[in-house]
């Protein structure tokens, strides 16, 4: 009687060698959804966020979220633009929303977030006078001179992140969720 070799240990053997000479290391991978409402919370554990346009300073807060279409996402934040100058007589205080969106990508090599074609969405101040009107050109100056394609942002330090945030693989948009690939080695 002829002896078979072929068993489902055999077999099970086959597809770990594959899996480990096609990746080049063992493990398993699981996707992670991120919803609008997660982001956020994960967004507010950064803010407030203070800036210089010009001579003015921005202070942002209160972030939400937003996911504006099938390729981009967007923050949005309650805005203050203030210019304090005691001694030239300036004391400025204006409030206001921003929208900045981007396409959402990330960088194996650096373990960096990426934000591709970042842009600033809306920009309005509660009042409208010359006053705003020049904190809205200082603010549209420093973006155009300051910001990169794509902005680079390392991964924040939220709770959320933390268990798995050594294993992060990619980070996509799709179907308007947010989708973390996580590699378990």
């Amino acid at each position: 009687m002829k002896k078979s070799y072929f068993s489902p240990a055999w077999l099970l053997l086959a597809l770990v060698a594959l899996a480990v000479a096609s990746r080049g290391y063992a493990g398993f991978g699981t996707t992670v959804p991120v919803t609008a409402e997660t982001a956020t919370n994960i967004a507010r554990s950064l803010f407030p966020v203070s800036l210089k346009a010009g001579d003015s300073n921005l202070y942002l807060t209160d972030p939400v979220v937003v996911f504006i279409d099938d390729r981009r996402i967007g923050l949005q934040a309650h805005l203050q633009a203030y210019d304090h100058r005691p001694e030239q007589g300036i004391a400025i205080s204006e409030e206001g929303q921003a929208v900045v969106s981007g396409e959402v990508g990330y960088d194996t090599a650096t373990k960096q977030i990426l934000l591709h074609e970042p842009r600033i969405d809306k920009l309005v101040f509660d009042t409208q006078s010359e006053v705003t009107k020049r904190l809205r050109a200082e603010v549209l100056a420093t973006w155009e001179s300051q910001v990169t394609n794509p902005i680079r942002a390392e991964v924040p330090p939220h709770p959320f992140l933390t268990p798995f945030k050594g294993g992060i693989r990619d980070v996509t948009y799709e179907q308007r969720s947010i989708f973390i690939l996580v590699w378990y080695p």
